[in-house]
């Protein structure tokens, strides 16, 4: 007994609908499915089931998010026998076949009966019913837990005629047609025949992921073995269309399978497509490059473009062998522009064949010039290299020196006669160029090339006019700068070496008054010994320029020296080395330490060559023990030397204070007081009077009549030097006449003692203790005490710091 009625029953009963063998029910919310559910998260068409067999059906998902059960089992696509449990929404019907002769009347038959009057069409009952025949008028489901509703709208059909067994063809449906509606529905009939052919192929894609669920105790899974007939009235090309609209429609390996017999028989066109469709089905596979090889081969045009794009598809694993470097050549040969970007690039690495940039080159000029843009970007590389070049040589115009960070990278390479330079060093060469040739016009010229060692490191090789001046002097030529551009990590260019040669073409007034020479840096004129010396005093000054706020001394002890090797004879430089020499002394004095230990050596050739300000530096070098082995004898002599070389009054300061302190020397007071009282004792420096009442104190001490005259030394002085203004509170208290004088007294100790001198907080401690000059306060004189054990002594103040 056939059975060709499928039952459907839900908590709401029983409803039936026709299924004969190797039909399709579509399942969804859309009213034109054969079964119509209403849910959420059903989609319109969400799953459709083939009856492939007696009791075999094929349920296939038709998108990812179409979820349903069968048997408890979730899966996107299942064989399965009936009778079985299918799940969706929250909603589980029993599915079941039953033959008609089972099928009982049911209410809703009472209900289409009503529907239709209870008329009866005999002619229609003698015909064989359709499917939709057999539709069963919309049921409402009752409610669920969880408040979820669903609802079947199936149609109940008037009562069936006998249908036969259909037949294993696919033709067979159409037999069954009234003679009459089969001129109208030939159309329909034949799309109708490759649907179906479709759904059967489909059975041997579904019957490979079975393996997926065969794991499953309550899914009985049986292999199947499809009839596939294919209409013998449709065409190769109307079969392969059909596949093309299947593959749009993704469906893939429906229409792989459609395509496989034509492939198979040499068709290109359906080797192409059976490609594409392999290739869109899943993971990538060698058959898809073959195939399309093949079509290539077989002089398919339209498929050299995916065949390009499968080579170099980064799932293919022979993407960077040697066989896809062929392919792509071939693709090449054969005029596929798509193939030229890929060709390069494999030229370029070497994948697949050896290395060559200038093939690769070649290769992105002909995919640039056949419209591909990431080839533009690639050979923009070359230009971008080129501009920078040309950015460099314009920068020679430019008076200052700053942009030269926009354009070079220091310390990789060459630089003209520099190798390996730090920047400052760079920035040096510059400006001597600039100072050398004050007046400059250069301009690039035709002719630049460019070759690259690779996409971040060209070669460039750019011409330029040039045209300089100084004074009466003038010199044209040109020249071509040569220079390594490198893409840094920032992705700017930078040049990381250069150099250039020159050719003079004209030498203005004379040849004789140019030094002849193969750069454009190592250029200059040819100076007379007066403009020699010019030149040399110029390069000092601008070597000094700034250096108070530098801090930075090499430079300016490099141009020294330079002079005085070059000059023994001239003192033009000794000014330049005594101011020079004081500021680094006022930097040793105000941070206490020696900046550079490499200094040291510089200031001993000045001070032998009669700098008495680097007599006086390498003094304090010695005194402190910076640069030199601490030896104080020698310091005092150095003071010494300075002083009888220029008899200047700082050098005369140092040698007293040595003398009046004994360091490296024996005390000798009465010296220092001859050096010092006659010069020192109305002088308003801040340091000689603090040092000539020192020397005051001593007589004083013998002869009281003094102490005014040791008071007004200090007077003059002691807003400028906190020392001084507690050493004159000291004589006001100590020796004054009046309580106003000893009260002022203690006021100047107790402000040098709030402006950090050590001795002012002691001494100010003890009058707090002993009550001179103040009320006695022990509390007070305890934390002065305690502030004067912790507090630094004020660091020493440079003779040049002071100005009378």
């Amino acid at each position: 007994m056939s059975l060709t009625v499928l039952t459907l029953r839900t908590q709401d009963g029983e409803h039936r609908i026709s299924c004969p063998l190797l039909s399709s029910l579509a399942l969804g919310s859309a009213p034109e499915c054969e079964i119509a559910l209403d849910g959420v998260g059903i989609l319109p068409k969400h799953c459709v089931l083939y009856r492939t067999g007696e009791k075999t059906f094929q349920i296939i998902a038709t998108a990812a998010v179409a979820h349903f059960t069968v048997n408890g089992v979730t899966a996107g696509e299942l064989e399965v026998d009936v009778p079985f449990k299918f799940g969706i929404a929250d909603e589980v019907i029993d599915v079941d076949l039953v033959s008609e002769e089972d099928e009982k009347p049911s209410q809703d038959a009472e209900v289409m009966e009503a529907a239709t009057g209870g008329e009866t069409n005999d002619s229609a009952a003698g015909a064989r019913a359709t499917r939709r025949d057999y539709l069963l008028q919309p049921t409402s489901l009752k409610p669920r837990g969880g408040g979820r509703v669903a609802e079947v709208i199936v149609q109940t059909p008037p009562e069936p005629a006998a249908v036969p067994e259909p037949k294993q063809k696919l033709e067979a449906p159409a037999a069954a047609e009234p003679k009459q509606d089969e001129e109208e529905s030939s159309p329909l009939l034949l799309t109708g025949l490759l649907v179906c052919g479709v759904m059967i192929a489909a059975i041997i894609y579904w019957q490979q992921h079975l393996d997926q669920v065969s794991s499953s105790p309550v899914v009985e899974v049986k292999p199947v073995v499809p009839v596939t007939t294919v209409p013998s009235n449709l065409s190769p090309e109307a079969t392969i269309r059909a596949c093309e609209d299947l593959l749009r429609a993704g469906a893939p390996m429906l229409a792989a399978h459609l395509l496989m017999p034509l492939a198979e028989e040499g068709h290109v066109w359906a080797m192409h497509q059976l490609a594409l469709a392999l290739r869109a089905s899943g993971e990538f596979g060698e058959e898809v490059v073959f195939l399309l090889q093949q079509a290539v081969e077989g002089g398919s045009r339209e498929a050299l473009r995916d065949f390009v794009g499968v080579i170099d598809d980064a799932d293919n694993p022979a993407r960077y062998a040697e066989s896809a470097f062929k392919q792509l050549q071939l693709a090449a040969k054969l005029g596929e522009a798509s193939a030229w970007m890929p060709l390069g690039e494999r030229h370029e690495h070497g994948n697949g064949t050896v290395p060559d940039i200038k093939l690769a080159l070649v290769a992105y000029e002909k995919a640039k010039t056949l419209g591909d843009s990431r080839a533009e970007a690639k050979l923009s590389a070359k230009q971008a290299a080129m501009d920078r070049a040309v950015a460099f040589i314009r920068s020679w115009n430019e008076v200052s020196v700053a942009t030269l960070l926009d354009h070079v990278a220091a310390g990789q390479g060459k630089f003209f006669m520099l190798d390996h330079a730090p920047m400052d060093a760079l920035l040096r060469l510059e400006e001597q160029m600039r100072v050398r040739w004050p007046l400059r016009r250069i301009s690039v010229a035709a002719g630049a090339k460019a070759e690259v060692e690779n996409f971040d490191r060209i070669q460039v090789s750019q011409p330029f006019q040039f045209e300089v001046q100084r004074g009466e002097r003038i010199a044209r030529g040109k020249g071509v700068l040569a220079c390594s551009v490198q893409r840094d990590e920032a992705g700017k260019w930078r040049i990381t070496d250069a150099d250039d040669t020159i050719e003079l073409t004209e030498l203005l007034p004379a040849k004789e008054q140019f030094v002849s020479a193969s750069s454009l840096r190592e250029l200059r004129p040819a100076f007379t010994r007066e403009e020699q010396l010019e030149e040399a005093r110029l390069e000092i000054v601008r070597e000094m320029r700034g250096i108070e706020e530098t801090q930075d001394f090499k430079a300016a002890l490099t141009a020294l020296m330079n002079a005085v090797y070059e000059f023994p004879q001239e003192t033009f430089w000794r000014p330049f080395a005594d101011t020079l020499c004081d500021h680094m002394a006022r930097q040793l004095f105000a941070d206490g330490k020696w900046l550079d230990v490499a200094w040291a050596e510089p200031v001993h050739q000045l001070a032998e060559r009669g700098s008495v300000s680097a007599m006086l530096l390498e003094g304090h070098l010695l005194a402190a023990g910076y640069g030199f082995t601490r030896d104080e004898k020698r310091s005092t002599a150095l003071y010494q030397q300075a002083f009888e070389t220029g008899k200047r009054r700082d050098a005369r300061f140092y040698y007293a204070e040595a003398l009046f302190q004994g360091r490296g020397v024996p005390q000798d007071i009465p010296k220092a007081g001859a050096l010092v009282l006659s010069f020192m004792s109305r002088s308003k420096h801040p340091l000689e009077a603090y040092l000539a009442a020192h020397l005051l104190w001593r007589k004083a001490e013998i002869d009281p009549s003094l102490w005014q005259q040791v008071y007004d030394t200090l007077s003059r002085v002691a807003d400028k030097h906190p020392p001084a203004k507690n050493l004159a509170g000291m004589v006001l208290l100590n020796h004054g006449q009046t309580t106003k004088e000893r009260k002022t007294g203690f006021a100047a100790i107790k402000a040098a003692a709030e402006a950090g001198v050590v001795e002012a907080m002691k001494t100010l401690a003890s009058c707090y203790q002993d009550g001179i000059g103040c009320e006695k306060d022990f509390l007070i004189a305890t934390t002065w005490k305690q502030k004067a054990a912790v507090t630094p002594p004020l660091r020493k103040r440079h003779y040049t710091e002071f100005e009378e």
